[in-house]
């Protein structure tokens, strides 16, 4: 457990942002098919890739064909996702393993999606819960059509090994399409390493055309959702001159919409080779309806700040945000409460937030939920309150270790309890 707290509320900071997660997890599905062919730069530290990468290891390092490997992927849901399609396609006996937590992550649609595409996968069961058990081979491919609406993650693992069947793959998308920006990622990724991919009118077509490039190095860019929480700083601080080093205007990431989002806010980006340039403009506003259905992970920033702000929020197409590292709108609604904020849940994927000038009791703690997400989230309120207090604020390392440090050389005040 920790407190926080800025003393000035001026921020000046030169801050190495963390390398994309979405990006380096999806690098490394490509660079393992295409037997390490090209080198990765700035792969991302956070826990998350690296036990991906450490249960690419366990699959690299198995002894024959006859044992069975078990592979455990800890807390990485992106990572369980990609394997469950990459193991279901390599020959051999898995076992496929993760945190409790992440065993009780739903999982139905993308193994049936894989069943109807010729993989065996079984459960514990039959309860379509973890850990899976995978007999791995060549798979025909063929049409299938899946429900948009849980998550991304379930297609972007269909795609990234479709290359390898034999008939390729056509996938057609049913219903609302959630976190779109990230598929589109997953396609221009795809295509830059030689896939040949068409993504027209919600039917994605894959060729079988395994992976080829004459690219020799590939750099992953700065994370983009990492940045909201220093964009949340600066719309709050009295003064600031944030840089946020490795970010690109043109970007990959559907996150990069933050510039244009926070610009409503008062905040100037100026973007320059090196990264961008946060600065306060005179007088601003504030974002009060906002479609999140590109973007579920600036929900809890957004949230946060608005509520910090004291001023009104209208959340719309966030229902899959339930079935992240926890369930984020009730994990956002207890929070918030906590310094007079109320979540009004008004269609299953639309909620308000009305909030009153904040206030906070000394007694108050901010839970995380094991959701780091909602750590990171809860650090905005310092720039309002004189003291904040987070519990297990470790969980920052799933996807932005180095958070606590970086605020600390801006001028933040953390001291463990």
């Amino acid at each position: 457990m920790i407190t926080i707290s800025h003393p000035s509320k001026i921020i000046n900071a030169n801050v190495n942002l963390p390398a994309s997660k979405s990006i380096s997890n999806r690098l490394l599905v490509i660079h393992f098919l295409m037997n390490k062919s090209f080198k990765i730069e700035n792969l991302s530290n956070c826990n998350d890739t690296a036990d991906l990468i450490n249960a690419l290891h366990q699959i690299e390092s198995k002894n024959n064909l006859e044992n069975k490997v078990t592979v455990n992927v800890g807390e990485a849901g992106t990572s369980y996702r990609f394997l469950t399609a990459l193991l279901a396609t390599l020959p051999g006996d898995y076992e496929l393993r993760g945190s409790k937590k992440l065993m009780q992550r739903p999982m139905g649609q993308l193994i049936e999606a894989l069943k109807q595409l010729g993989a065996q996968i079984s459960t514990t069961n039959n309860t379509g819960n973890g850990p899976l058990f995978i007999i791995g081979k060549t798979l025909q491919g063929g049409s299938i059509a899946i429900d948009a609406g849980t998550s991304s993650q379930f297609i972007t693992a269909l795609m990234l090994v479709a290359p390898y069947f034999k008939e390729g793959l056509t996938i057609e998308l049913k219903g609302k399409v959630v976190s779109f920006t990230y598929i589109k990622m997953t396609v221009e990724l795809m295509r830059a390493f030689g896939a040949e991919v068409e993504f027209n009118d919600n039917v994605i077509c894959i060729s079988h055309q395994p992976y080829h490039t004459s690219i020799e190095t590939f750099t992953v860019e700065a994370d983009w959702t990492a940045a909201s929480y220093w964009y949340a700083f600066a719309a709050i601080s009295k003064e600031c001159n944030i840089v946020l080093k490795g970010l690109n205007e043109q970007s990959l990431q559907g996150d990069g919409i933050l510039a244009h989002l926070f610009n409503i806010y008062g905040i100037q980006s100026q973007f320059n080779t090196f990264g961008v340039t946060l600065s306060k403009l005179k007088g601003s506003g504030f974002i009060h309806i906002f479609d999140f259905v590109d973007n579920p992970d600036l929900v809890q920033t957004f949230a946060f700040l608005n509520a910090a702000l004291g001023l009104p929020l209208q959340v719309n197409n966030a229902s899959n945000i339930v079935h992240k590292e926890t369930d984020r709108i009730s994990a956002i609604a207890n929070e918030i409460k906590k310094i007079g904020g109320l979540l009004t849940v008004i269609a299953d994927d639309d909620f308000n937030i009305e909030n009153n000038k904040p206030e906070l009791s000394e007694k108050a703690i901010f839970k995380t939920y094991q959701d780091h997400r909602m750590a990171m989230s809860a650090a905005i309120l310092a720039m309002i309150f004189s003291k904040v207090t987070i519990e297990s604020e470790q969980v920052v390392s799933k996807s932005y270790p180095d958070f606590w440090e970086h605020l600390s050389q801006a001028g933040f005040e953390i001291s463990s309890i």
